[in-house]
């Protein structure tokens, strides 16, 4: 069988709303880890034009690490190509924009007997109990432009300027991330082991990445074998209800015992420094694998759709 012809769909971080982690040097990566039934090409995004459209249609699969274009995001991305009949990795609009506003979740959890936090109006917080809150952007990525403020202290002018938050109570505990991928024949998914986002002190208060602080990616962290399959169970859970595409990684934290979800990604980055390679590595999936996984089980959704089993 000859070889099928793959491209590597693509914008530099520079051109993406959030400023992804993407750049020459993550697609060279990818270009080394392309399974071998497949030719690469790779190109970057260049508008919404009938054009690049029939270009793209020239290949058998779109592989999609366009995290958004100029002022449309990753889901506007997916949106298009799935209206010119392209095929491609990626999850559709519809559930894209499902996982990325954090308005959704609640719901979505309650459905699947998932705790995530409440989302709490402006003029509540003062008379609620919570001692602390965090604010964040709607529909952005979780670890970015985040507020953290006592109850104590309301940033009433500074929340009065903001557009498209949420508030919800700040819960402390171990944060975990929780990547989910397809198994090794295409036929259903699988979740990997949480990788652990911890803070460099003993501070109550921190999120992944600088903003609060220095925080330390761990690998195998210790954690309860019983505590490790429910948190493992529950994302999954969440993945299939929500019928997201190829892969996903979800941000947890343990409060009490009890598992909150925080944020959904359903287009998780794949560069070296990010967590789901990381976490997949770890369990002797590396990223050539990865990729063989995610194309088949693609190929096989667009060839004959399957629906998937709850665990």
């Amino acid at each position: 069988m000859s070889a099928q012809k793959l491209i590597f769909l693509y914008s530099d971080s520079t051109f993406t709303p959030w400023k992804e982690n993407i750049f020459g040097s993550t697609i060279a990566t990818f270009l080394k880890a392309t399974p071998e039934n497949y030719y690469p090409y790779v190109t970057h995004f260049v508008g919404f034009t009938t054009e690049f459209a029939d270009f793209l249609k020239q290949f058998d699969m779109v592989f999609n690490v366009c995290y958004g274009f100029g002022e449309a995001g990753q889901a506007d991305i997916a949106r298009w190509l799935d209206s010119h009949a392209i095929k491609h990795t990626a999850s559709t609009y519809e559930i894209q924009i499902l996982a990325k506003d954090k308005m959704n979740l609640p719901q979505i959890c309650e459905e699947i007997d998932v705790k995530t936090p409440p989302i709490i109006q402006l003029g509540d917080v003062a008379t609620l109990e919570y001692e602390r809150y965090i604010v964040k952007h709607r529909m952005g990525s979780l670890h970015l432009n985040m507020l953290v403020f006592d109850a104590s202290e309301i940033p009433y002018q500074e929340l009065l300027e903001k557009e498209n938050y949420i508030i919800q109570p700040y819960i402390t505990g171990r944060e975990f991330t929780v990547g989910v991928i397809p198994n090794e024949n295409g036929t259903d998914y699988m979740a990997l082991t949480p990788l652990e986002i911890r803070p460099d002190d003993d501070r109550e208060v921190y999120i992944a990445g600088q903003s609060y602080g220095v925080t330390e990616k761990i690998l195998n962290p210790d954690i309860e074998e019983s505590i490790k399959r429910e948190i493992m169970h529950k994302v999954l859970t969440l993945h299939k209800t929500m019928k997201i595409k190829g892969m996903s990684r979800t941000d947890i934290r343990i409060h009490n015992g009890e598992i909150y979800v925080l944020d959904i990604n359903t287009m998780p980055n794949l560069d070296a420094r990010s967590f789901l390679p990381s976490i997949a590595q770890n369990e002797g999936v590396d990223l050539k694998e990865l990729f063989r996984r995610i194309l088949l089980v693609t190929q096989i959704a667009y060839n004959q759709p399957i629906e998937f089993e709850m665990a």
